[in-house]
């Protein structure tokens, strides 16, 4: 029998006791190749309450996972070096690595390049980060600007998740043949489900709601154009894992809070759920590099209104309606469009775009990178 090759999976982000859904893609994607692969996770973690470094370690069949917190330190100096210690305690646990996967370069790409040094293995990079849009690198500093620097001499295959993002990705990396990897979607779980015909159209939008990168505002307003031109035969469910106040004061605001439901963090089975009992599902962010949520709703048959960013870049007409960024008047057009059946989707249709997507397909492209750099 081949034993499994061992796979060490680094990540700037990734959900922790104080942040339980940071990165909980990247943890998804882990536990998907742990069927494959023995993979074990290590992420340190700040946290302030603490005076030395706990480690907790858990393991279930092929996965680990090892996170370490650490005292958060007053100064830049006490941080990097007890970010350091935990991080090498955590090396120390360790052996027999086959390959490195790191997830998120910024701010956390040191210890990809520290791992690699010292299991003397190869390093996947697979970027998820928005921060390689053209309007946020004026902002980086110089630490991070120096992380990249040395990162991208370390790396033996770049990955990214959609290629809309890859362009982007390009400008830093010109020399590098990005790859691509995208998050997987399990398309056995979601579903369709024939639904009954109701006049009121059923409107959803998963998020967490970032001003800057997700646009709930535009959403809200979008709803408002509706509701104040009689268009009010609709409701909207907003699913969100972070605190949602501003929003629910901002709808009141607007006089729509009775069109708009808040929900928090909801479970698999809650989602799907959701999904299958919506009409359509509602994207108006400024920037994504892949949306989960998207290839989730088109699993389940639902049509999506997004803006072109990510996997909703240059959207089949069969999949849903493309909306303008920044303009609700555009997204308010796409909602109504829905509202009065102007325009049909076919589930099938729809759920077979996403198995594009399916577990098996991701972990056959993964795969073949790990057969690449590992023969």
């Amino acid at each position: 029998m081949t034993k499994k090759k061992h796979i060490l999976v680094l990540s700037s982000w990734y959900p922790s006791r104080t942040a339980p859904f940071v990165g909980n893609f990247v943890k998804r994607q882990a536990l998907l190749f742990a069927k494959e692969y023995n993979i074990t996770v290590l992420f340190t973690k700040a946290d302030a309450s603490l005076q030395s470094i706990e480690i907790i370690e858990t393991t279930a069949e092929n996965f680990t996972e090892i996170i370490i917190y650490h005292p958060a330190g007053k100064s830049i100096f006490q941080k990097i070096s007890t970010q350091k210690k935990a991080f090498k305690e955590g090396l120390k646990r360790i052996q027999n690595v086959d390959l490195i996967q790191g997830h998120v370069m910024l701010p956390k790409g040191w210890q990809f390049i520290t791992a690699k040094n010292y299991f003397q293995c190869p390093l996947l990079v697979t970027e998820h980060g928005s921060y390689f849009r053209p309007e946020a690198k004026k902002n980086r500093t110089f630490i991070e600007k120096m992380i990249l620097r040395k990162v991208k001499k370390q790396i033996d295959l770049l990955t990214c998740v959609s290629d809309f993002f890859r362009k982007d990705l390009q400008v830093d990396f010109p020399n590098f043949d990005i790859q691509l990897l995208p998050n997987a979607v399990n398309t056995s779980f979601f579903i369709p489900k024939t639904k009954e015909k109701n006049s009121q159209k059923e409107f959803l939008h998963i998020s967490t709601l970032d001003e800057k990168l997700k646009n709930p505002k535009g959403i809200f307003d979008a709803c408002s154009l509706l509701i104040n031109t009689g268009n009010t035969n609709f409701q909207l469910t907003v699913v969100c894992d972070e605190n949602y106040d501003q929003w629910i004061n901002y709808t009141e605001k607007l006089g729509i809070s009775s069109y708009v439901t808040f929900y928090g963090a909801k479970t698999s089975e809650e989602l799907l759920s959701l999904y299958q009992n919506s009409d359509a599902f509602i994207l108006f962010s400024n920037y994504e590099t892949f949306s989960i949520v998207l290839v989730e709703s088109w699993a389940c048959g639902v049509p999506t209104l997004t803006t072109p960013v990510g996997i909703g870049y240059d959207l089949p007409d069969e999949l849903g309606i493309q909306v303008e960024r920044n303009s609700s008047r555009s997204l308010a057009d796409a909602m109504l469009t829905i509202i009065q059946e102007q325009k049909t989707f076919s589930p099938q249709k729809l759920h077979e775009a996403a198995t594009v997507y399916s577990e098996a397909k991701i972990i056959s492209i993964f795969d073949a990178f790990v057969s690449k750099l590992t023969h």
